[in-house]
């Protein structure tokens, strides 16, 4: 279970919490973090003041990606963002570093998303679920619960998600959704969420889709 199994990789540097481990003991804290699904997150429209991805106005065709704006428009489309708790670096010799869980969402169908012109997709087979309970749980396309944050779900945004059919996840460590260490919550304003966001993409950390929002309340 958990979001996925540890790969044995040739040639890498492994790091726990800045210092470095062995492959055992790496691939020992990788189960144990990919075992922790439930993590830190928030839900917001495009616009936001900490995204500014600009608006959509009006359809989107999930299965081509097609959008249609109107310019008359002022629709706002929702978005979900996944922060875990731990970051699993990878460092290979002569490549970028590399965030291996993001890595792993990548690979399960999402799209890293980088800085500047970035297209985004849907994620086949994904799906987030809107849970009895009111949890958000973020599911791959095996089935399996990838991400799951508990957060207010206001109205304007459950509708939006209905309405669409879809949702903007976003997933990485550099969201600018928990507080950094040492700096009070008030502080931690939406520019500077913002510049964190645009920094997690910048080093690539960032996995995005477009995925499929399913109502389990009644």
């Amino acid at each position: 279970m958990g979001r996925f199994r540890p790969k044995k990789q040739r040639h890498s540097r492994f790091q726990v919490d800045g210092s470095p481990v062995g492959q055992a003991d790496f691939a020992s804290h990788v189960t144990a973090v990919a075992d922790t699904i439930d993590d830190h997150g928030r839900v917001l429209f495009w616009d936001d003041p900490a995204l500014q991805l600009g608006q959509v106005a009006s359809g989107f065709d999930l299965a081509s990606g097609a959008v249609t704006v109107d310019a008359g428009e002022t629709g706002q489309l929702p978005a979900a963002l996944f922060e875990p708790e731990r970051a699993l670096m990878m460092r290979i010799p002569g490549q970028p570093d590399r965030e291996q869980q993001a890595e792993v969402a990548i690979e399960l169908g999402m799209g890293r998303f980088g800085l500047g012109f970035a297209a985004l997709r849907p994620a086949p087979g994904w799906a987030l679920h809107r849970l009895v309970d009111e949890q958000l749980e973020l599911r791959s396309p095996n089935g399996e619960a990838f991400s799951r944050i508990a957060v207010p779900l206001n109205p304007a945004w459950i509708s939006a998600a209905v309405s669409t059919g879809f949702v903007l996840c976003l997933y990485g460590i550099q969201l600018g959704v928990r507080t950094p260490p040492g700096m009070p919550a008030e502080q931690y304003t939406d520019q500077k969420r913002l510049e964190e966001f645009r920094r997690g993409r910048g080093l690539g950390f960032t996995a995005a889709g477009l995925v499929s929002y399913v109502n389990n309340r009644g």
